[in-house]
């Protein structure tokens, strides 16, 4: 006797399968995510302490419009454009690190 399992069957059995599988990639998941997260724990209230030393002044770059038109000249460079096009609003100096 030949036991052959209708079409619908077949489809809740692939459909249950999937989820299955799918439920336990998601369980997975949050254990893997459990396990290898950093545990951030509160800091004990610590005093606050007032720097022993002020911070230095922000250095005056000596020639900043220099340094702008070269800046602008290499970024309308990059883009194929012309250096007059921009206006540059804010440039910062960003401490080696």
């Amino acid at each position: 006797m030949v036991n052959v399992l209708s079409w619908w069957m077949v489809v809740l059995l692939g459909m249950g399968i999937v989820f299955v599988g799918l439920s336990l990639l998601v369980l997975l998941c949050n254990v893997l995510r459990l396990l290898f997260s950093k545990v951030e724990a509160k800091p004990e209230a610590q005093p606050v302490l007032a720097p022993a030393v002020a911070a230095p002044a922000v250095e005056a770059l000596p020639d900043r419009k220099r340094l702008l038109a070269i800046a602008a000249a290499a970024i309308a460079e990059s883009e194929g454009s012309e250096a007059s096009g921009f206006r540059i609003v804010s440039f910062t100096r960003r401490k080696n690190s």
